[in-house]
């Protein structure tokens, strides 16, 4: 009787294990199906990320029009996306490729370009349109603040193809080393 029990465990263990194999091997099948045109799902995205400037002088500030002079070095992005989870901030770039500076409104206005790097290297691209409101700097304050949206406008791996938006917003801090703090909404499409 105790060889029987034994050998009917041992049965299902083994029925067990072929059916995990097998929806192993369908979810392996989708995902495949998915990444070589299958049908993109549209799914919501938050991002939260910190930047620090990107000090190669190799690429240099982007010069902006209008008042004062300024230029807008390129960053790194710090922090967690949903989709992609912890960035590689070393692959996590951005850089303005068009900025406006006016006294007038104390408004500049950015074009963005960049990547994010999901914690598996599949890459994310955007570009966008921030507003950075610099008034609080001429009354003495170290701080401002920034609104955009960013467009997904592809990527590598999981993501080729990928498109969406989040629009973010957060404080811009001015220090030594000027940075911002952002979170973010929106949606993905892959």
């Amino acid at each position: 009787m105790k060889k029987i029990i034994v050998m009917a465990a041992a049965i299902m263990l083994l029925a067990a294990c072929t059916k995990d194999n097998n929806s192993n091997l369908m979810k392996e099948a989708n995902l495949s199906q998915n990444q070589k045109g299958g049908k993109a799902v549209t799914r919501p995205m938050k991002i939260d990320l910190v930047s620090s400037e990107d000090p190669n002088p190799s690429i240099p500030p982007t010069s902006c029009s209008g008042d004062l002079g300024l230029a807008t070095a390129g960053y790194f992005m710090h922090g967690n996306a949903t989709h992609l989870g912890q960035l590689i901030s070393s692959n996590s770039r951005g850089q303005d490729t068009k900025c406006d500076f006016r006294l007038s409104t104390g408004f500049l206005n950015t074009e963005v370009k960049g990547q994010l790097a999901a914690a598996n290297g599949d890459l994310i691209y955007y570009t966008g349109v921030d507003v950075l409101d610099l008034n609080n700097l001429f009354i003495g304050g170290t701080e401002g603040t920034i609104k955009g949206r960013w467009t997904i406008t592809g990527g590598t791996g999981r993501f080729a193809g990928a498109t969406g938006y989040f629009d973010i917003s957060g404080p811009v801090y001015f220090t030594s080393a000027p940075y911002f703090s952002i979170t973010g909404e929106g949606v993905i499409t892959y």
